[in-house]
């Protein structure tokens, strides 16, 4: 191995981990008997083998990287020095992020352990998915001097390491235990990372070796896609806004106004909206195109039988459902309908009334039907609030962020 290529020090802080899992079971034999720890040091493990895999393949085919290649130059003659203190640094960090790993007591598992392994599932596959197609659109010659904008990458810049924060998340979610208010630090290695990620090591650079290597291209693709939350694109977002802000006359105006046709498709909204049951999909028929496009926070549908069939298949069991219109903003055949939706179903919140708050755009076309309709609302607030721990502990994170 050659001694001169700094860039090893990446792949003995990844692989460092497994030391110090190693470390905790000598030094506590018991811990062997505890599957709470087992399976966070599983996981702890295998992210730290993928990733001094890949660094060490990496490093032995491209050789030292562009950051150290800087950072030589810019400490000259004292770099052995500064790299010396940042392998100490890097040490100490190891340490600090594996909080999560000393927090643990033996016991047996509980919800947090399942939700924080589903976490670790979940941001692992993403993870995996975003570099597969980065990598895929790589290796295309076709693709030379273009920037991927393909699959996740549509709706985040860097969604491999939204991902790879959402991991870190994930330790914390396990060893939390509301028991023992110390497994709240268990969260810090998540601060850490995320600070990291999209302010220091990540993001930053990669951004700047994109607009090196790309120049407008990557500017263009700056100005349409989010920075690093994987969230629908700017222009999705700047339509509501534009329609809202820009051209948006409200109902009431358009009345006085005598603009019938706009007016006559915000009751239509309204009509549907409340009308709509299981027993009574067709009426969509009168409502959407046969092409038209459907989409809000849980998938997304193509077609008037697609749309038919998700909405016949989410009013199953539903006993009552209404909504509450505030305002329905019109520009032509464009609206934007903000609403309040109570819903009763012995699926969600033991049968209780479940009250949502959205905003729906859409867009008619020339022969008076839905071609476009996208919902906006919070899932949180919809489905996983009422999830029994689940929702308890995004309560608790939502209330914590409100300084609650």
């Amino acid at each position: 191995m050659n001694i001169k290529i700094f860039s090893y020090l990446d792949f003995y802080w990844s692989s460092s981990f497994l030391i110090v899992i190693a470390t905790l079971l000598l030094s506590e034999p018991r811990l062997l008997e505890s599957s709470q720890f087992i399976i966070l040091g599983l996981l702890y493990s295998f992210w730290s083998l993928r990733l001094s895999t890949h660094l060490f393949q990496r490093i032995r085919k491209t050789g030292e990287d562009s950051r150290y290649l800087n950072l030589k130059k810019k400490w000259k003659v004292m770099y052995g020095v500064y790299l010396y203190g940042l392998f100490v640094g890097e040490a100490i960090l190891t340490v600090v992020l594996s909080l999560p790993l000393f927090l643990l007591e033996v016991g047996s598992l509980t919800a947090f352990n399942f939700l924080g392994l589903s976490i670790f599932i979940i941001a692992l596959l993403g993870e995996m998915t975003a570099d597969g197609q980065l990598k895929r659109f790589i290796s295309s010659k076709d693709n030379k001097g273009k920037v991927c904008d393909i699959g996740l990458w549509k709706y985040s810049r860097h969604p491999n390491y939204f991902f790879e924060t959402l991991i870190w998340l994930s330790y914390g979610v396990y060893g939390l235990d509301m028991a023992r208010p110390i497994t709240f630090i268990g969260f810090i290695p998540y601060i850490i990372m995320l600070y990291l990620i999209t302010s220091v090591t990540g993001v930053p650079p990669a951004e700047e070796s994109s607009l090196k290597s790309k120049g407008e291209v990557y500017r263009e693709y700056q100005k349409r896609t989010n920075r690093f939350l994987l969230w629908f694109p700017k222009r999705a977002m700047k339509l509501v806004l534009i329609i809202c802000l820009i051209g948006g006359v409200s109902v009431k105006k358009l009345k006085a106004a005598g603009v019938d046709n706009q007016n006559q498709q915000a009751q239509q909204i309204e009509k549907v909206f409340n009308e709509l049951r299981a027993d009574n999909i067709e009426i969509l028929n009168d409502f959407y195109d046969k092409k038209a496009l459907f989409i809000d926070p849980i998938g997304e549908h193509k077609g008037l039988d697609a749309v038919k069939d998700y909405y016949r298949g989410i009013y199953q069991g539903v006993e009552d459902i209404r909504f509450e219109f505030s305002e329905i903003i019109s520009n032509g055949n464009h609206h934007v309908a903000v609403w309040k939706m109570i819903l009763i179903t012995p699926n969600l919140n033991s049968g209780k009334p479940v009250i949502l708050h959205g905003n729906s755009v859409i867009k008619f076309n020339e022969a008076g039907l839905v071609s476009y309709h996208r919902d906006y609302f919070d899932m949180g607030e919809f489905i996983y609030q009422h999830i029994p721990i689940l929702g308890s502990l995004i309560k608790y994170i939502k209330n914590r962020l409100k300084g609650q």
